[in-house]
């Protein structure tokens, strides 16, 4: 039996087992082309209409202070109008 407690014996071990292997060139070109269609799909403009995320909080944000302006519109301006 074999003592491996040094690391120096698990790293040779190791590296006698697994040896690196590199990739074919038909699936570089494929990954390079993948992730080309990818990049250039990220950098198109979406809509802002396709991101809830964006405008529901913009939009509810105007809503509240459109209602906010007309409660106090309504508060300030009616009492000067009465006589």
């Amino acid at each position: 039996m074999v003592d491996f407690n040094s690391e120096e014996d698990i790293r040779e071990l190791l590296k006698s087992t697994y040896r690196p292997s590199l990739p074919s060139v038909e699936f570089k070109e494929r990954l390079r082309n993948y992730l080309m269609d990818e990049a250039a799909s990220l950098s198109y403009h979406q809509s802002i209409l396709k991101r809830p995320k964006l405008w529901a909080p913009i939009v509810g944000a105007c809503a509240l202070g459109a209602t906010g302006y007309g409660i106090w519109l309504s508060l300030n301006l009616i009492p000067a109008l009465l006589p």
